[in-house]
């Protein structure tokens, strides 16, 4: 019983299979996401497509000896942030999820 040697081609091969099964599987879910996405942007019966994340404006200011200042902006000290409802972003909005987690990150100066 002879045994054939594998290959360094064929483990090329099928790294290479390998690499091009997860390029096309994140294609196929950011294509579904953007299709969910869309779809309730024409039928709003399905949910809501976009929302907001309120936060407050909190400045972080560099100062002398290397150290950060933070403060509240006087001008605008609140605001609603806009967000699609979906994994990838969408419309110019960032994700929702993406959002929440960093609504309270202070908006470096």
């Amino acid at each position: 019983m002879a045994t054939t040697p594998v290959s360094p081609r064929a483990k090329s091969f099928s790294a290479r299979r390998l690499l091009l099964g997860l390029v096309a599987l994140f294609v196929l879910v950011y294509l579904a996401d953007f299709a969910w996405y869309e779809l309730r942007v024409v039928v709003p019966k399905l949910g809501p497509a976009t929302g907001s994340v309120h936060r407050i404006r909190l400045l972080a200011i560099a100062s002398k000896g290397n150290k950060i200042d933070y403060e509240i902006d006087a001008q605008r000290p609140e605001e609603d942030v806009p967000c699609s409802h979906s994994l990838f972003p969408h419309s110019g909005n960032p994700p929702c999820w993406y959002m929440i987690r960093h609504a309270k990150d202070p908006i470096p100066m």
